[in-house]
């Protein structure tokens, strides 16, 4: 018994030994941890208080200023010593063609206007290039003779480090001509007649000279249908006397390269506004629905003039209006274009807007109205086949206003004789009168009137 209290004792007394070691442990391992912290501590202090003085204080941000420029210069030249140039290729369009020869005597042909090419190099030197407009492509046939040869394009004005390819025809084949000169009488034709009010019209010119000389190929010259003095007429308003370019054309209208002497001619040319003043006349067609007649047609234009040349005004007496009535029921306002005669420039009026008053139709006759008889051209003798057709009754249908101003000395019938022959023949009659709102027959509804024509 007095063994087991014996080990009893001695193990109570082993686990408050081990008890004060771990506490003891725990005690050195929680001071350990607080110097720790307190050295973190002090070193972030530390740190803050050397950066604030870097940032913060003038003297030792321009330090750190410098330093850190120096670190971004390194890196990024450090990183482009390690970069490869990248050639790359572009295509360039419409480069233009120079020939180096002596134009004086002789005359190419086959040369383009302009190339294509191909660029490589650096992107920053082919974008460079593409602003370039002095680049050209150059072919040099000086000390050439004539004769066909093939010349190659040498790249001009183009950006040195750039490789230059010209894309299809690097060389070209010309033909060299030698010029002859040979005299051609001068045309003219008048350029920008739109830039001119149409009011005026132009004077055939007068030239101080009418001969020109043209130089080229004979071929060249052989092909030549004509030569015009272009003559500009923007903006003229009176007589004027101006410089003419010469232009030599083919048959086919197209300009001719060539060289005139000279370039240009004095040209006069006088500028005059013809015009008259003509009535617009209404002329209905076709006929209203029964019972109903024109009774007046007011315009708000009478008159209208025109502009065009002397000879073309003459032949014109007044501006017709064709105006179709079959659907007209009622009072109506209407609005036409007017329609401009051949050879008119211009007109003061190109629309006008009509009123049509209509009314009840009445008729009456007008009797014994003396036939007339027009265009005997071939002085034949001639008279109706019945006597009583030498005076006509006369149908005549309208307004009452209208047909009150009708009577016998404003109304004809009328036999058209042109183009007779000898023989018992019917001829058309057509009776008119002074009221074109009135409209006019023979009261028996006759058309044709027969009639006896014989040689004198």
């Amino acid at each position: 018994m007095a063994k087991k209290d014996k080990a009893q004792e001695q193990n109570s007394r082993q686990k408050t030994e081990l008890a004060q070691r771990i506490a003891e442990n725990s005690q050195r391992m929680v001071n350990t941890y607080a110097s720790f912290e307190n050295t973190i501590i002090l070193m972030f202090r530390r740190i803050t208080g050397l950066l604030n003085k870097l940032i913060f204080d003038s003297k030792f941000s321009k330090i750190s200023s410098l330093i850190i420029a120096v670190i971004i210069y390194i890196a990024v030249n450090g990183n482009n010593s390690n970069n490869v140039p990248v050639s790359q290729a572009s295509q360039i369009t419409g480069i233009p063609v120079q020939v180096i020869y002596n134009s004086e005597i002789y005359e190419i042909t086959g040369v383009p206007e302009k190339a294509d090419v191909i660029v490589m190099g650096d992107m920053t030197d082919i974008t460079l290039q593409k602003s370039q407009v002095n680049s050209k492509l150059t072919a040099d046939l000086s000390g050439l003779t004539e004769g066909t040869y093939t010349v190659k394009l040498t790249p001009t004005n183009f950006i040195s480090r750039l490789s230059v390819n010209v894309i299809d025809a690097p060389s070209i084949t010309v033909t060299i001509k030698k010029k002859t000169s040979t005299r051609f009488n001068i045309s003219y034709e008048f350029i920008n007649t739109n830039a001119m009010d149409k009011i005026y019209t132009l004077s055939r010119p007068t030239f101080d000279t009418t001969e020109v000389l043209i130089r080229a190929s004979q071929d060249t010259i052989d092909s030549i249908a004509y030569v015009k003095a272009l003559i500009d007429v923007s903006g003229v308003t009176d007589t004027f006397t101006r410089d003419a370019r010469i232009v030599a054309y083919n048959q086919s209208g197209e300009m001719v390269e060539c060289d005139c002497f000279p370039e240009y001619v004095s040209s006069t040319v006088v500028v005059t506004s013809p015009n008259k003043s003509v009535p617009i006349i209404v002329r209905p067609v076709g006929n209203l629905p029964d019972g109903l007649a024109i009774d007046k047609i007011t315009l708000d234009y009478s008159t209208v003039t025109l502009y065009g040349t002397e000879a073309v005004l003459d032949e014109i007496d007044g501006i017709f209006i064709d105006l179709d009535i079959s659907s007209i029921s009622k009072n109506t306002i209407f609005s036409t274009a007017l329609t401009a005669p051949s050879g008119i420039s211009k007109m003061s009026v190109t629309r006008v807007n009509m009123e049509i008053v209509v009314g009840p139709a009445v008729s009456k006759v007008i009797e014994k109205v003396e036939t007339q008889f027009v265009n005997n051209t071939s002085a034949y003798v001639f008279a109706p086949v019945n006597s009583s057709d030498v005076y006509m009754n006369i149908l005549v249908t309208g307004t009452q206003a209208n047909i009150d101003s009708v009577n016998a000395t404003n109304v004809v019938p009328e036999l058209d004789l042109s183009g007779i022959t000898p023989g018992t023949i019917s001829v058309p009659i057509r009776v008119t009168g002074s009221n074109k709102y009135v409209t006019y027959q023979l009261e028996d509804g006759r058309t044709e009137i027969d009639i006896v024509v014989k040689e004198q």
